[in-house]
């Protein structure tokens, strides 16, 4: 591994491993889910959706939804769905601190593989090592899209069945799950 690519991988890594600070809730979350057509906040056991030109909708765990601080009524084949998109928004958080906590350990393998190398003089190991690592981050990359994707999944599902719910129906879109998944690849 010549210095110029590892010492851009200890810089990704570092910059990882910032988000992580050991304080259970380590990655700015509050900060939410930020796409082109709208945002998904988490915080104080609900989520927050943005959506350009409406006002914001609130989902908590019962799958109770609440639009421009009204309560909408929903039949249970509904509130089922805003569950499931509630779930899947809380997953993005957990699964995000995953990720961080993975980058973080990449870091600190290869921050231990260079000062092993340099000690030992066995260079040859520092790419695998750091390469294990970095597929612990793909795979926890992966599974935040594949979150993504539970969230649009639901959200399509309920523009068609709940009309209040349409403003919303644009903010997860299909080219943001694949440009999620776009890059990653697992060995």
């Amino acid at each position: 591994m010549n210095h110029a690519r590892l010492f851009g991988t200890l810089a990704l890594c570092g910059l990882l491993a910032a988000c992580n600070h050991d304080s259970g809730h380590s990655i700015d979350f509050g900060a939410g889910i930020h796409l082109f057509h709208g945002s998904i906040r988490t915080g104080d056991g609900q989520i927050t959706l943005r959506a350009s030109h409406a006002p914001d909708a609130i989902i908590d765990a019962d799958g109770d939804l609440r639009i421009d601080q009204q309560a909408v009524t929903v039949d249970p084949a509904v509130r089922e769905l805003l569950k499931s998109y509630y779930q899947h928004a809380m997953t993005v958080e957990t699964d995000g601190i995953d990720t961080g906590k993975a980058g973080a350990a990449v870091g600190k393998q290869a921050l231990q593989s260079v000062v092993s190398s340099l000690s030992g003089g066995n260079s040859g190991q520092i790419k695998q090592q750091v390469e294990a690592k970095a597929q612990q981050v793909k795979l926890a990359a992966l599974k935040l899209c594949n979150d993504l994707g539970g969230i649009q999944s639901a959200q399509d599902q309920l523009v068609t069945q709940l009309p209040a719910f349409q403003p919303y129906g644009h903010i997860v879109s299909n080219d943001d799950v694949n440009d999620c998944k776009n890059g990653i690849h697992v060995n």
